[in-house]
């Protein structure tokens, strides 16, 4: 008996010189964890803000990729002289759409052109649709997101066509890293035309 009284001021010992945790620790590390996971949480959503940005960013340079090869293997069957739209009279102004026909061949030195026009606009309910109408056809979707479809010619370089196109899409939530609503791209070139 003598051991187990022992055994219980031993135990009542342990027990006087513990304490428990105050209110004051207890808001104390809960406001610490709450801060580590404030950040963590705000390092994880700059990430995917990131990721969702570039992604957006990497689709877009293939839209106007798709664009530009279109334009350019078009193009380059094409000449001067057959163009039919408004890049003839007026040089150096910028148009929103191309209208030409392509080259069947050559025959006896001279370019024998195709009945069918090809034309280059913009289309859809949005018209942000990159569309290639070849004669009387429905107009088939080339490149998506594109916000601006422009060609010219300077009177100094007649054979050259000038083009320019802009996509933009805004990201899943609706910005980008910089806070802007959508996310935008351009692609500039040249096109030479036959003589």
């Amino acid at each position: 008996m003598r051991e187990n009284g022992l055994f219980q001021n031993r135990f009542k010992g342990i027990l006087k010189d513990r304490r428990a945790f105050t209110l004051v620790e207890a808001l104390v590390t809960v406001i610490v964890f709450s801060v580590i996971l404030g950040a963590c949480y705000a390092v994880l959503m700059s990430g995917s803000d990131s990721w969702e940005a570039n992604s957006v960013r990497v689709e877009l340079r293939q839209e106007l990729r798709k664009g530009m090869d279109w334009i350019l293997n078009d193009l380059r069957q094409a000449g001067s002289a057959s163009l039919s739209d408004a890049l003839s009279p007026v040089y150096g102004a910028w148009y929103t759409s191309i209208t030409f026909r392509k080259s069947n061949g050559v025959s006896n030195g001279v370019i024998s052109w195709a009945a069918d026009t090809t034309k280059y606009l913009l289309g859809g309910s949005d018209s942000t649709q990159l569309q290639r109408q070849v004669g009387s056809q429905t107009p088939a979707v080339i490149a998506q997101n594109i916000s601006t479809l422009q060609f010219r010619r300077l009177a100094s370089a007649p054979n050259v066509v000038e083009v320019n196109l802009q996509a933009q899409k805004k990201t899943l939530r609706g910005k980008n890293m910089t806070g802007k609503t959508a996310i935008a791209a351009n692609l500039s070139f040249k096109v030479y035309l036959r003589n």
